[in-house]
């Protein structure tokens, strides 16, 4: 029997995530110094009330111990395969460290996946794999699926300062935007390898939207097929600016590629304590899927 998890790096889906039964493993989240687990009630009823007025926070992996004891757990509820999904493992040693765990237990086979891409970028790779799970795919095959949902994905966001990306150690080969950022609005991605890294910098706010719709639009040039778009935002600020450049790209999607809002699979969300501890609550950010015809 199957088990499937993701953690709270990948911006899991509440709706998404009861649908299909899958466990969450939650990154440590320390604000002040008070130690939380990232899960859907803190996101949704404490982080965004205090972090505003926090002067620190940052995210903790769990350790070893703990990730054993998570793999023991599901394995005690009758399941013998677990498909453990993680964001970025460039982002996070967490990937590693569940597969040191993966080697450890008995009596569960554990296939850890890196998605290589964080936050929506990530969930949407999960999403894909896990429908492929739940068709009735061997395992192993959708494992051998993971490359190909990865370039089917693309992820895309915005932050007004990169002092909480320097200060994680999450920078990724954005270094070089580092101090420039006077009036300059950056779009950041993650690359192949998994890092973060600047596709964009430009000034005003509109340009960057536009921009970002042209990125999405040029990404689903040849993918039109299962088409998804995720929305997000962090701090309230965000919202009109992330419900906007959404419109617009369902907008431009229908006028440039002719894919219509009824074909398209509509995704809006809140973006996680894990990942806004990298980035700063101040973040709005696009994500899409799609395939090829044929693929």
């Amino acid at each position: 029997m199957l088990a499937i998890s993701i953690d709270s790096g990948c911006a899991p889906i509440k709706g998404f995530v009861e649908k299909h039964g899958l466990f969450i493993m939650g990154m440590k989240v320390i604000i002040d110094e008070k130690e939380y687990s990232d899960s859907f009630e803190f996101q949704e009823n404490e982080f965004y009330r205090i972090v505003d007025s926090s002067r620190d926070f940052h995210t903790a992996q769990p350790p070893l111990g703990q990730v054993l004891e998570y793999y023991n757990d599901i394995k005690s509820k009758g399941f013998t395969q677990l498909l453990d999904i993680h964001f970025s493992s460039k982002m996070s040693g967490l990937y590693e460290t569940c597969l040191m765990a993966s080697k450890m237990v008995e009596g569960l086979e554990v296939y850890v996946v890196d998605t290589r891409k964080v936050s929506i970028g990530a969930f949407l790779v999960s999403k894909r794999l896990i429908e492929l799970a739940e068709s009735g795919m061997e395992i192993s095959r959708v494992m051998e699926e993971v490359s190909r949902a990865i370039s089917n994905s693309f992820m895309e966001f915005s932050v007004p300062t990169l002092k909480y990306l320097i200060k994680n150690g999450r920078i990724g080969k954005a270094q070089g935007l580092a101090g420039t950022l006077l009036n300059i609005k950056p779009i950041l991605s993650v690359d192949d390898e998994g890092y973060i890294t600047p596709i964009a910098k430009l000034r005003g706010m509109k340009k960057l939207q536009e921009q970002m719709i042209s990125n999405v639009v040029a990404f689903l040039q040849e993918r039109r097929k299962n088409v998804v778009l995720y929305s997000i935002y962090g701090s309230e600020e965000y919202l009109p600016m992330m419900e906007e450049t959404r419109d617009r790209a369902i907008v431009s999607l229908k006028e440039a590629l002719g894919i219509r809002p009824e074909d398209l699979e509509l995704i809006n969300g809140r973006i996680w304590p894990t990942i806004a501890c990298h980035s700063g609550p101040a973040v709005f950010g696009l994500a899409c899927y799609g395939e090829k015809n044929g693929s």
